[in-house]
């Protein structure tokens, strides 16, 4: 009741009016766009057509999250990404509430607009990722967790207990990289003895059963799979290479930029290492607490970009704690507080502009945008004519996961897609569940980026081109697929 009467408040309705009318106009934007799926999306849209507890590189919340959605709203572009704003709503919803608990309905108001308009989130509304899902859950349990282990005002429930653990297995069951908040609990539990005292040795073991009893579908179907996921989350660090990569370490660190804007990261910077201005002991807990939840994502991802490589997401989950941190540290001073509220009015603008080169091409184009949409055209005019042209084969093969990850959306009305496993070593989803098989494909239509067949020469009797598919990306750029008549595998030896 409580924290309905939170959103209920002044602020909240003003919090709630922003961040509904937000999500609204990003669903239009969804449904009047014009980006096609990117290669991703196309795979999880084809995992969600078979339900299961899991997936060859990642846990199964993204399949039934887009299965659920197309399940009412039909199989379009924007009903296969429609649940990625919603999540980011629902995580603006608690990163509120945690904030309004933790320091008050003003700093909520600017917390919650923070998180709803950050960069990366604008990003993350637009297509349909393990992200979205993942945020959703961690904002959640971070609520969860300081209601739970508030020293002054604990929810001692065991109900409380209880879907702290739930949102820990869901969060899992979206992306590994929940772990993340399980490294962050203990070391603010460690930070705080009093949150020891409030949690308590049986709400702590009940938080885990319940969490290892949501996630273990999961752990079960890996089990029954070679661990396949978990085999290929540990793949994807690629720690096999040369050691040592600052290039890539500052790569990262330059991306972070465009995830959370330099105003916020310039804040949470200084909320992190600047705490002890703070004017209580309780407030300086407060905001320890909160950095124990950013530091293991951001520490260990770092880790990780220095030894192998990092995409800019990949810490993402440090952002729902940062966030709150630095917007609590920032209202403590009318200067820095003035510097949050531009971060929120200039992410607005930027997030306004992104919907309109979203929902246009010919604005992407004007305002020279086009190349960040290159993997997002072309597609349905290529999926609809090799479709069409391969009606009298048994099916399209492809050699390339993102080419496959498109076709089995945009080709679907021909013949199934199956992948040609160049390398002899399953890399992905469609090599181990969709693979080419010479007994029942006989003869194959083969779509390839490459004009001679490379990674087919030699395996086949007969290999004839038919042409290529060409699709315009940008004012300057294409993509190419090449097409060959393919029949008779004959692999060496053969």
């Amino acid at each position: 009741m409580k924290n309905l009467a939170d959103l209920l408040s002044t602020p909240g309705r003003k919090f709630l009016a922003f961040a509904v009318a937000l999500t609204i106009l990003r669903i239009i934007t969804l449904m009047i766009g014009d980006p096609d799926l990117g290669p991703d999306e196309g795979q999880y849209w084809f995992w969600s057509q078979t339900p299961d507890f899991g997936y060859f590189s990642k846990p199964p919340m993204i399949a039934w999250s887009i299965g659920a959605t197309t399940a009412i709203f039909g199989d379009q572009e924007w009903a296969v990404r429609l649940s990625a704003p919603l999540y980011h709503l629902g995580a603006a919803i608690f990163l509120f509430l945690l904030c309004r608990r933790l320091a008050g309905p003003r700093q909520a108001l600017w917390a919650g607009c923070a998180w709803i308009t950050l960069p990366g989130v604008i990003l993350s509304s637009a297509l349909i990722t393990t992200d979205a899902p993942l945020i959703f859950f961690w904002s959640t349990a971070l609520y969860l967790f300081f209601a739970l282990t508030d020293a002054a005002n604990p929810a001692r429930s065991r109900s409380v207990a209880a879907l702290l653990g739930a949102a820990i297995g869901f969060g899992l069951l979206s992306k590994y990289a929940m772990t993340y908040f399980i490294l962050g609990a203990v070391l603010a539990l460690a930070f705080s003895p009093a949150r020891r005292r409030a949690l308590g040795a049986a709400n702590a073991l009940l938080v885990a059963a319940v969490a290892s009893v949501v996630v273990s579908p999961n752990l079960w179907w890996n089990a029954a799979h070679e661990f396949q996921t978990i085999s290929h989350t540990a793949a994807n660090a690629d720690w096999t290479g040369d050691f040592g990569h600052p290039d890539r370490l500052a790569n990262f660190l330059l991306a972070q930029l465009g995830v959370a804007g330099p105003i916020m990261l310039t804040l949470i910077f200084f909320a992190a290492f600047s705490g002890r201005r703070q004017s209580s002991a309780r407030e300086l807990e407060v905001l320890r607490t909160l950095l124990a939840f950013s530091i293991p994502a951001a520490a260990i991802v770092s880790l990780q970009a220095f030894i192998s490589r990092a995409h800019g997401n990949w810490a993402a989950v440090a952002y729902p704690s940062a966030i709150v941190l630095a917007t609590i540290w920032a209202f403590q001073g009318r200067r820095w507080a003035i510097a949050a509220k531009a971060s929120v009015f200039l992410h607005l603008a930027v997030g306004i502009g992104f919907l309109l080169a979203f929902a246009s091409h010919s604005f992407a184009d004007a305002i020279g945008a086009s190349p960040a949409f290159g993997k997002l055209r072309g597609w349905e005019a290529q999926g609809a004519e090799i479709a069409a042209a391969s009606r009298d084969f048994d099916a399209i093969m492809t050699d390339d996961r993102e080419v496959t990850g498109e076709l089995v959306y945009y080709a679907r009305a021909g013949r199934p897609v199956v992948a040609w496993n160049s390398n002899r070593r399953i890399d992905s989803h469609f090599e181990a569940f969709n693979a080419y098989d010479p007994d029942r494909h006989r003869r194959v239509l083969y779509v390839s980026t490459s004009d001679v067949a490379l990674y087919i020469q030699g395996q086949f009797r007969t290999i004839i081109p038919l042409g290529s598919v060409v699709a315009r990306t940008s004012s300057q750029k294409s993509r190419t697929l090449y097409l060959y008549d393919v029949s008779g595998h004959a692999p060496p030896g053969g």
